[in-house]
């Protein structure tokens, strides 16, 4: 494993594996693809984050299912970070669903501290927007547009929590990577 020196991060950008489970006897949901957590470790996983935090300010991108939306607002409070607003991607064509079939996906947005929001060249808000259009892909797979959005509206450093492969200009940790940084699961 590669491990960084860097102990404060202004982003956290997560998709934890949330304990989804399919409706039927064939396995269609997150069960298929990849391990989930139960709510309580990935709660847990935010004490091991504080030492990573940076004391000035952070913002957290946390990725919830429609499913685990009043727990992904639990996360969110438990890891030390007050709710701000909803960033929902809509899909180009719907997914499973038990009453509902889904068609989008939401990031909550959430800060810590007193970190502002990043400025242009001509000093002017650099504001993302709390909608993304955009295709679907790889199951689990999010938008490039949001890590763009990110990069264009928050500071770095930046770490990208339950990555799928590595990014430039982002330490990465999970599974599925050669993780930058230790942090107790």
């Amino acid at each position: 494993m590669k491990f960084h020196k860097r102990s404060a991060y202004r982003v956290i950008y997560a998709d934890p594996p949330w304990p989804e489970y399919g409706g039927g006897k064939v396995k269609r949901g997150a069960d298929r693809h990849y391990p989930r957590m139960p709510i309580a470790a990935i709660l847990r996983l935010g004490n091991s984050l504080q030492p990573h935090i940076d004391d000035d300010g952070c913002h957290l991108y946390l990725w919830v299912t429609n499913t685990h939306l009043a727990n992904g607002l639990l996360v969110m409070d438990n890891w030390g970070f007050r709710y701000k607003t909803t960033i929902t991607w809509v899909k180009d064509r719907f997914g499973l669903g038990q009453y509902y079939r889904g068609q989008t996906e939401h990031c909550l947005f959430g800060v810590r501290g007193r970190l502002p929001y990043r400025t242009t060249d001509d000093s002017k808000r650099a504001q993302g927007i709390t909608a993304i259009h955009a295709s679907r892909t790889a199951h689990s797979a999010k938008p490039g547009e949001m890590r763009t959005m990110i990069e264009r509206v928050s500071h770095a450093p930046r770490l990208e929590l339950f990555a799928r492969s590595e990014a430039d200009g982002w330490d990465v940790w999970g599974n599925e990577v050669r993780s930058d940084i230790l942090i107790a699961a």
